[in-house]
């Protein structure tokens, strides 16, 4: 079984702090892109898919019908699993009744919506086409026409955000019936129009002893309201984790159709252009072979990133030799620093670890 994911690039207004692949006001190509996407997927016919994911960009933004054709696409080329996590990206003042009719219809199961904040300041500041009362109103709505398996998306150490209106932020989401929060600590991307602000002095981001402040509280917060930790970034209800998101960080194969998509089949790297009028032409797909000391490096960082780590057996299992013999030195001295742990299975990082984690994971490169 893979995962799939398709790329959707197209949005109404694009956020002041994306740097990924996608475009506002070429909604026309969408017809033209969904047949290329089509063309595509047939490359792929008859395999296993455990999981779809339908992100962005704005998947939202297409029309009810388009929804329904890409969801059509994947049952009719794919031979989908009967318990196929099958989620899509929303945007807040994107969805209408006929939308969310052509999900569910479609056999889509799991909805991310991008909420980011429920504060209005702060959700201006980023460039959010919504308010916090659309976030909230639209949440409730789902799950009155039907969704049961709702994300919501959050982001930490935003422009002015203090700690106030990050714990108004966290209570109103916990009071929404979602089973799933991911919470990101924003981070300013060269290019963006925020990194533009920023240089100007516009805004005054969260300090460094703040935005852990800010983590920490995000963490301890949603444990006590149920939502449990099993990635640095990642809190579900029990059973509610991400499948989908899961087989990125254990290394295992997943196809990417669309720009800029990638796919990854246990040995190499395939990349679609980012160009749409490229894709849309059949460009061909760039390829990257993986050596093993790359696929040993992205299954230590990607494994440490979830609570409960990398597996010793699975390691052994999947590269032949003991983790020990190649970082033996590395994992000791972190253990005895009290950031990595070891269960008697899996080695994992502890809470001090979590907060250092890039200077962790730059020793396993």
């Amino acid at each position: 079984m893979k995962g799939l994911y398709i790329h959707v690039p197209f949005c109404r207004q694009k956020c002041k702090y994306c740097d990924f692949v996608s475009f506002v006001g070429k909604e026309t190509m969408a017809d033209e892109y969904i047949k290329a996407l089509k063309r595509e997927a047939e490359e792929y016919r008859g395999e296993k898919i455990d999981t779809v994911f339908i992100g962005g960009g704005t998947p939202s933004a297409l029309t009810a019908e388009q929804i329904k054709e890409i969801a059509r696409m994947c049952f009719d080329v794919f031979d989908i699993a009967q318990d196929c996590e099958f989620t899509i990206e929303a945007n807040p003042g994107t969805l209408d009744d006929s939308k969310i009719t052509a999900m569910l219809d479609g056999g889509i199961n799991r909805i991310s919506v991008g909420v980011q904040s429920f504060n209005d300041t702060e959700l201006r500041k980023i460039g959010r086409i919504h308010d916090a009362k659309t976030a909230y109103n639209t949440i409730w709505h789902l799950k009155k026409m039907g969704f049961l398996n709702i994300n919501l998306d959050l982001m930490t150490a935003l422009p002015n955000q203090t700690m106030e209106s990050l714990k108004n932020t966290l209570e109103t989401a916990v009071s929404l019936p979602v089973s799933h929060i991911s919470a990101y600590s924003l981070i300013i991307e060269d290019g963006t129009p925020l990194e533009r602000e920023y240089s100007r002095g516009q805004f005054v981001l969260p300090d460094e002893d703040e935005d852990r402040e800010m983590y920490a509280y995000t963490v301890d917060f949603l444990k006590k309201n149920g939502f449990l930790q099993y990635e640095i970034s990642n809190f579900a209800r029990s059973g509610c984790e991400c499948r989908h998101n899961i087989i990125y960080w254990t290394g295992e194969p997943y196809i990417g159709l669309g720009t800029a998509a990638h796919s990854y089949n246990g040995d190499a790297r395939y990349y679609n252009t980012s160009d749409i009028n490229e894709y849309i032409n059949g460009a061909e797909r760039a390829l990257t072979p993986l050596t093993r000391e790359d696929k040993i490096s992205e299954f230590i960082i990607t494994g440490l990133r979830m609570n409960r780590g990398i597996s010793e057996k699975m390691f052994r299992e999947r590269f032949g030799i003991d983790i020990k013999s190649l970082y033996g030195k590395e994992i000791e001295k972190f253990i005895g620093l009290d950031l990595m742990r070891y269960d008697g299975e899996n080695y994992s990082l502890t809470e001090k670890g979590i907060d250092v984690s890039n200077s962790i994971l730059c020793e396993f490169v």
